[in-house]
């Protein structure tokens, strides 16, 4: 008989079931794709240079995933839970031994999450395969498809099952001190808010938070990493208790307070259910309309670099070289500028260019004064036009401690209070010597020596054939600059100073045109998948809302009923309906515009600060498209939504 009555009541809720496994499968799914996604991004970018510049993005894509995914497989597996359970509670009523019902729960429990375990891992490995594949369809010369390691499988496993039984005891837990009648009923409990004017203080310690975020923000790389963690917890303070003393403030508006109840009945009956989706939302919505808003903007248009590069080509190359540069310049009737140098390195890595004094006079025809440890840094702009003083505390710090010679493993060891290794920075400013060949500013800039020391250094590397002490600058006409190319590649590739790691962002060898092509190429790429990351976001944030509201389909189909009983018209149930399936979203919509508009306003300020220069009207128009359309696109989704829930609804109640 049991067996009968179970199987009737599983088939009779069998939807609802595979509605909170399906979310579980994509919550799943995504978390595996976007761990995968960041586990391969440097291995499967041939191009280092760009897997260093997508590397900090899917890093922070893939924290804010994990977040999301683990509160949407917590909100689903919680409400299957409480499905089931009320289920279960009827079977004790009719005579199943609690222990019995309690393992079969167990039971069922676990083949499901083990299916819906098995299904997401394999739909994750189909999404980052897919992704993969794509791009490298699109871009074969920057990205190779390949597999993600052990350690994907092992921590997304690892992840999902803690969560799953997480909820499994904590549920169990809670069941077991309650009463069967009120396990039965179905009956909803208006839930308990934040009430009165002393939650203002949760606001101000919110507006605080977000202060510290903003300190945070303008500060070093790390800090301005950090700082979007500081924004979502400050932002989720002011707006999780802002809109509760919202709500308490309206209830005094008495007028306005009756015309619009029924529209906001969740959010004065469930508003701590309400809480975990709107955190999951607004940490959703933050990050694309933010950080990827504006990344997106800074790159567009594709076609706006400047070729503001004096050289055809720039080679690192050592002495004994020298014969074979002469015969290039003869044989394509060339120009070649030649001096010392030596390769210099910071402490994180970056490779740069290191020159006399003297010789930098050559070059520039600036007048140069350096004694013993003096150095100047010549920070490469593209974008130059006039020199800028560089005043920052990050290149201060970065270009006061330096290795010479290539980078090398060791480096990390060394103490960074070494004076072996310590300079004086007499100057640290912009120019357009040699060219930009870094996306960052970060790499082959020029570091100008003291005669006297320079000397020394040189001295010691001359002999060591793995190091380049010759710095060679060429210019070509015409057809033959291609011709030139070619052969100084090849002769680059078979007898040059290289890298000891093939992941290094410098080379030793640079064409201008090749860079400037690879340069278009790298930021399509980049925009290719900030643009992949921010659809990710937004079918992230309709799936969350979805399921929120598909889970709560039978409340709506009993407030519609009534409200039809009690006479009020078609027209105003279903615009009652679409109000209540948007209004999660349009809240955090709202909140995260406004911290928006905060956050280019800070980039700005970021941007000044780091002598970067101010943002053009350009990068404004872009960044107001971008939002525009992720509006009207959230808008146009969450209306049709709307429309299927109200079918939904009207067709239930048939």
């Amino acid at each position: 008989m049991f067996y009968h009555i179970i199987m009737k009541n599983f088939k009779s809720n069998l939807k609802n079931y595979i509605l909170f496994f399906v979310s579980n499968i994509l919550a799943i799914a995504e978390l595996f794709a976007f761990w995968g996604l960041n586990d391969v991004v440097k291995k499967a970018v041939k191009d280092g240079v760009t897997a260093a510049t997508l590397k900090s993005d899917f890093v922070l894509a893939a924290g804010l995933i994990t977040f999301i995914t683990v509160f949407l497989m917590i909100f689903s597996m919680k409400y299957y839970m409480k499905l089931r359970i009320k289920d279960y509670t009827t079977f004790i009523v009719l005579g199943m031994k609690k222990k019995t019902s309690y393992l079969l729960l167990l039971v069922e429990y676990t083949v499901g999450c083990v299916f819906s375990l098995v299904f997401g891992i394999l739909m994750g490995n189909g999404i980052l395969y897919g992704a993969q594949t794509a791009l490298h369809k699109l871009y074969p010369e920057f990205l190779k498809v390949t597999a993600p390691g052990w350690k994907i499988y092992r921590n997304t496993c690892g992840m999902s099952v803690a969560n799953m039984t997480g909820v499994f005891l904590i549920l169990l837990v809670w069941m077991d001190g309650r009463n069967l009648s009120t396990l039965i009923s179905k009956s909803e409990y208006n839930e308990k808010r934040p009430v009165g004017k002393k939650w203002i203080l949760m606001v101000l310690i919110g507006i605080g938070v977000l202060v510290l975020g903003e300190n945070q923000y303008q500060g070093s790389d790390l800090s301005y990493m950090y700082s979007h963690i500081i924004f979502i917890v400050g932002l989720f303070l002011v707006a999780a208790f802002g809109v509760a003393l919202i709500l308490e403030g309206l209830k005094h508006r008495k007028q306005f307070y009756h015309r619009h109840i029924l529209q906001m009945n969740q959010l004065y009956s469930k508003y701590m259910n309400n809480l975990l989706i709107l955190l999951i939302l607004l940490v959703i919505h933050f990050f694309a309309l933010t950080y990827l808003t504006v990344e997106i903007a800074e790159v567009l248009p594709l076609d706006k670099y400047r070729e503001n590069y004096p050289y055809d080509m720039v080679w690192m190359a050592k002495e004994e070289d020298e014969a074979f540069a002469e015969k290039l310049v003869r044989k394509y009737d060339g120009n070649m500028t030649e001096l010392p140098m030596i390769r210099v390195t910071t402490y994180y890595g970056a490779q740069h260019i290191g020159v006399s004094a003297s010789e930098y006079e050559k070059l520039t025809g600036k007048d140069v004064n350096l004694s013993e440890r003096e150095i100047l840094v010549g920070i490469e702009d593209s974008e130059y036009q006039k020199e800028k003083k560089i005043t920052d505390e990050d290149y201060l710090n970065t270009y006061s401690f330096l290795f010479t010679g290539k980078y090398q493993e060791d480096m990390a060891e060394i103490s960074h209070t070494d004076p072996q290794y310590l300079y004086d920075i007499k100057d640290i400013f912009t120019q357009n010597v040699i060219g930009q060949y870094s996306t960052d500013q970060w790499h082959e800039n020029i570091i100008v020596f003291s005669d006297t020391y320079f000397q020394k250094q040189w001295e010691a590397m001359r002999g060591d054939d793995q190091e380049a002490t010759v710095l060679r600058l060429f210019t070509f006409s015409g057809k033959r600059k291609e011709n030139a190319w070619k052969e100084l590649s090849e002769y680059q590739k078979e007898c040059g100073v290289k890298n000891d790691s093939d992941t290094r962002m410098e080379s030793y060898l640079y064409g201008t045109e090749e860079y400037l092509i690879g340069q278009k190429m790298r930021v399509l790429f980049s925009l290719s998948s900030k643009l992949f990351l921010m659809m990710a976001l937004f079918i992230s944030a309709f799936f969350v809302n979805g399921i929120k509201i598909l889970s709560e389909l039978s409340g709506y189909e009993r407030r519609y009923e009534f409200l039809r009983c009690m006479g009020m018209k078609q027209k105003q149930r279903r615009k009652t309906i679409r109000f209540e399936t948007q209004m999660l979203s349009d809240i955090a919509l709202f909140a995260t515009v406004m911290m928006g508009i905060v956050y280019v306003f800070s980039y700005e300020w970021r941007c000044a600060s780091k002598d970067a220069g101010s943002l053009d009207v350009t990068f404004w128009m872009y960044w107001i498209l971008i939002v525009g359309i992720y509006l009207l696109a959230d808008r146009l989704v969450q209306w049709l939504f709307a429309q299927y829930v109200i079918k939904r609804v009207e067709k239930g109640n048939d």
